[in-house]
């Protein structure tokens, strides 16, 4: 990967790019500390570092574990940590600590230790296996991690995305607990565990009001939005997220190093599908700035570290409605970062003296063995590097040096000084006052954590935080007193507000708070208020109130996803007074509701009859203003595509149409929305958003009524996005009809690849378009290899077997072998001349429906750009012979609903209630559980075989090039 030699600590100082404005200066180096991978300072003010020595296979069979916790300390206050005692040893793979009640926290997977030293020597003399059977099977990078103590007082940590069955020894009655590939958390004192949100791998964070922030390899920055106990509360809401990507992830997770590109895939074909040079492809070990030594214009910022490229990432955070969005703060220039290779940043934390630390673990490989290739793993020194370690401290540059620390001692504070030292400005400071005032318990904090509270003026919003989360911890001895949490819920911060609705929400006896208080704040300026009131409002008793303040949310919550969610969540059983309401207030709506609008309808339709649906369609038709015809329509919309998927359909009749039918009125009215949009859709000039809903309400109408308007739509002149909309709009529609039209010769032949695959997605999907395809396939008109082998399925397994043996007569797929043949008679191609930006408009033309490449096309399949990097025999065997390896996380899954609909793509979540399904072009479908027939996974590739018919030689050969960056 490299063969660069190590730098000796100053020399590697010497060689680190800082941000303006900033030094960076050595904490600590080898032989005080090797292989750091986290960090955490006592209330005394002592480091502790987690040495992962072994990393990443561990010593020999004879020798022991190599791991160890470290305890640093500076005896001199010159800034550098001078002083070494060996807190433990002999650990496997130690990768995360925690202090808490005069001990260490350890990941240290499979288990989780408390470490204490009773007798003052430094060396820890207690060694205590908390929970245990944390999962090993993967490799030493997946591996349960970053323990964190919450505002709720409970200790979280990362899954290192894999599942685990763990047990706690000290309460053997308790069983086994299952833990889901996602995160956990569990209560340091009575050692209570359980699955909790958010999937990350080796980063976790909380800001100062306990939002939880994770990562992973290609996401470089997460935060956890949403509880999935809210999403239980209406089984009938087809909504499966969790997590919002705040930073952009994939291929659009840039970075900029400065160091020549050694990543794994940049060697290794058979991780096409994950990162590459210029993107994230390791980040980790995150952290959020919450103030210190730093600028005041590093508030919002989040640190994210990127071993494999050798840097760090600084982005600044920003409200995104309920969640956040972020981008890197300097484009073209990392925070910090190095041309030398072996300068591995893997951890990051703000000190006791507010300056930034950074874990370096200085190797010369960072990349677990398991990830590379045969053909280089054998040639790769993993040792190198693993008795050295840098610990890096960021200043400003104008600071003098060091920062006075030498005096601190929260150990020796008084319970009224803890308090007051949840005002300090150093979020390290607020961190550990909080932690060791969880850990007294102390009664005598009640009234000063009280007055913190009612005296907004004399705190801090975070102060404030901290102690209303401390007065409702069962270990206080105090009760958060209704009139205290009334406080908080009209504090003049919003964070503040957000604290007392999390609270209220699980505080008993609190009900007529929850009514009157997300009465009074339907309105409230903040979007994270106006998101958590609506999720606060499904524990209100009182129906009809909670009704009424869901409208007024409702008013508000315009496009964002969230805030929808979160509305239609606790709309639940009360969905319908809900709706009447919300129909009589929508007139003074803030924003676009016609989102929300399509939503109610499907939700509508999901849990009603339908003559209850007729009811809410004539509600929608009659009770609105011609004026808000698009919201009718969007309303209609999603009433359709829920009583499509219920079946609802009669008699040749749309789902819609059916329903609206036994009302003549109704009816009427419903065909003046069809001819709206028909004229919408005829019309050129109106904006592509106005056309696309126009489309979609078309496709619950009738051939007669829209098929000449959306044939109309299926023109070169048309962008694709209308193309394909109107494709799937046209398959919807009752009758064989469209798939006859689609299938005739001329027209299948002036497709573009976007739009033909749009029309392969919509014939498979439907039983009776089906046998038009393959009666297509069957005269020629298709040729066989434009039905790619995994898409096959839905007629070789025909429940007709007589459909099923015309198929596999009619496809005959050619064996892997065959495959091969033909990779090997086209491996000539690699010598002809070609020219890459001829192989560009192949690659647009063929490629980009599922491929992105230079941030062209849709993401599909893997990401292309970092390919030039691999061996172009490699490259052409994935293109010829897709099937050769299927890439972990693009395996396709064939869903059968209970309409009779066959859906193909990528699972691409997957909750108790519903599942996503991607496919071609990016276009995503999310399916209610209760509407899924049958789920399976496809052992064949997404990506089609016999690519090679679609091109000639010379084209493969300018596509290659293209690829190449020839």
């Amino acid at each position: 990967m490299t063969t660069a030699k190590p730098l000796a600590p100053q020399q590697a100082l010497a060689s680190l790019q800082i941000e303006a404005g900033l030094r960076v200066e050595l904490a600590a180096s080898e032989p005080r500390t090797a292989s750091p991978v986290a960090l955490a300072w006592d209330e005394r003010g002592r480091m502790f570092v987690a040495e992962n020595r072994g990393y990443p296979v561990g010593p020999g069979s004879n020798q022991p574990p190599a791991g160890i916790i470290a305890m640093l300390e500076d005896t001199n206050g010159d800034g550098t940590y001078d002083q070494r005692t060996e807190f433990a040893t002999g650990l496997t793979f130690p990768n995360g600590l925690m202090c808490w009640r005069g001990g260490l926290i350890v990941t240290c997977a499979p288990d989780i230790f408390y470490l204490k030293d009773t007798d003052g020597d430094g060396r820890a003399d207690v060694r205590r296996v908390l929970f245990t059977s944390f999962g090993t099977s993967s490799t030493t990078q997946l591996r349960v991690s970053h323990p964190t103590l919450g505002l709720d007082g409970y200790v979280h940590v990362t899954s290192g995305l894999v599942a685990s069955k763990v047990t706690c020894p000290e309460h053997p009655g308790r069983g086994t607990i299952d833990l889901p590939r996602g995160d956990a958390r569990f209560h340091p004192d009575t050692l209570e565990i359980e699955p909790w949100p958010g999937i990350g791998q080796f980063g976790l964070a909380f800001d100062d009001f306990g939002r939880k922030f994770i990562c992973s390899n290609r996401n470089p920055l997460q935060h956890v939005v949403l509880h999935p106990r809210y999403l239980k509360r209406n089984p009938h809401l087809a909504f499966s997220d969790t997590v919002q990507d705040v930073a952009p992830p994939g291929d659009a997770a840039k970075v900029w190093p400065l160091s020549a590109d050694h990543t794994t895939a940049a060697f290794m074909p058979s991780l096409m599908s994950t990162p590459h040079a210029g993107t994230f492809t390791s980040a980790c070990g995150i952290s959020l700035w919450r103030g210190g030594a730093l600028p005041a214009a590093f508030a919002n910022s989040a640190f994210i570290c990127e071993p494999a490229q050798n840097l760090v990432q600084r982005q600044v955070l920003s409200p995104d409605g309920p969640t956040f969005k972020s981008a890197p703060a300097t484009p073209g220039r990392e925070f910090l970062a190095s041309a030398d290779t072996w300068f591995r940043p893997v951890f990051s934390a703000t000190g006791p003296d507010g300056a930034l630390y950074i874990c370096d673990m200085y190797r010369k490989v960072i990349d677990h063995p398991q990830y590379l290739p045969e053909f280089i793993r054998g040639s790769l020194d993993y040792e190198a590097g693993k008795t050295m370690g840098r610990i890096y401290r960021v200043v400003p540059a104008n600071l003098k040096s060091p920062i006075p620390n030498s005096k601190l001692n929260l150990a020796a504070a008084s319970t009224k000084e803890l308090v007051a030292k949840l005002n300090d400005a150093n979020g390290w400071v607020r961190s550990t006052a909080f932690r060791v005032l969880t850990e007294r318990g102390d009664k005598a904090a009640t009234p000063f954590l009280e007055a913190t509270i009612v005296k907004p003026g004399n705190s801090t919003p975070e102060a404030r935080a901290c102690a209303l989360h401390l007065l409702q911890q069962p270990s206080s001895g105090s009760t958060l007193l209704p009139q205290l949490l009334h406080t908080a819920l009209h504090d003049k911060s919003p964070a503040v507000r957000e604290q007392g609705i999390a609270l209220m929400e699980s505080a008993k006896g609190m009900a007529s708070l929850v009514d009157g208080f997300t009465m009074m704040t339907a309105s409230d300026t903040s979007p994270r208020i106006r998101f958590l009131n609506a999720l606060a409002i499904g524990q209100s008793e009182n129906d009809g109130l909670a009704a009424t303040n869901l409208a007024l949310l409702a008013l508000n919550v315009g496009s964002d996803r969230w805030s929808r969610a979160a509305v239609l969540i606790s709309a639940g059983k009360r969905v319908d007074p809900f709706f009447k309401t919300y129909v009589e207030l929508i007139p003074a709506a803030k924003n676009d509701a016609r989102a929300l609008m399509n939503d109610i309808g499907q939700l509508l339709a999901s849990a009603h009859t339908s003559e209850q649906l007729r009811e809410s369609l004539g509600l929608c038709l009659t009770r609105m203003k011609p004026g808000e015809s698009r919201l009718q329509s969007a309303f209609a919309t999603g009433l359709g595509n829920g009583a499509r998927a219920k079946g609802l359909g009669k008699d040749g009749r749309s789902a819609l149409v059916t329903v609206a039918s036994a009302n003549p009125d109704i009816a009427r009215r419903l065909g003046e929305l069809f001819a709206a949009a028909s004229k919408t859709v005829a019309t050129a000039s109106a904006p592509t958003p106005e056309r696309l809903a126009a489309v979609d309400l078309l496709a619950h109408s009738d051939f007669a009524t829209a098929g000449a308007s959306l044939q109309s739509l299926i023109a070169p002149q048309v962008p694709n996005e209308l193309q394909a909309a109107a494709v799937r709009a046209l398959s919807q529609l009752p009758g064989a009809q469209a798939g006859e039209w689609f299938v005739e010769r001329e027209r299948w032949r002036s497709y573009t690849p976007p739009v033909r695959d749009a029309v392969l997605t919509a014939m498979l999907s439907r039983p009776a378009l089906q046998l038009a395809l393959l009666g297509a396939v069957e005269q020629g008109v298709v040729q066989p290899w434009a039905v790619p082998a995994n898409r096959r399925t839905p007629l070789l397994k025909h429940k007709d077997a007589a459909v099923a043996a015309r198929a596999t007569k009619a496809f005959q797929p050619q064996a892997a072998a065959d495959r091969m043949k033909v990779y090997e008679e086209h491996k000539a191609v690699l010598a002809l001349p070609a020219n890459a930006k001829n192989g560009k408009a192949v690659f647009v033309k063929t490629c980009a429906a599922c491929h992105q490449f230079a941030g062209e096309g849709a993401r599909v399949g893997p990401e292309l750009t970092g390919v030039r990097l691999q061996p172009a025999e490699a490259i052409l065997l994935h293109i010829l012979v897709p099937d050769a390896e299927i890439y972990p996380g693009f395996t396709a899954y064939e869903v059968e609903t209970k309409d009779g609909r066959s859906l193909t793509g990528l699972l691409t979540s997957d909750t108790p209630t519903s599942v996503t399904l991607r496919a071609a072009q990016g276009v995503e479908e999310t399916i209610l559980r209760a509407n899924v027939a049958k789920l399976t996974s496809s052992s064949t590739s997404l990506m089609p075989n016999e690519l090679e018919k679609t091109m000639t030689r010379q084209e493969l050969a300018d596509l290659m090039a293209f690829l190449k960056g020839q």
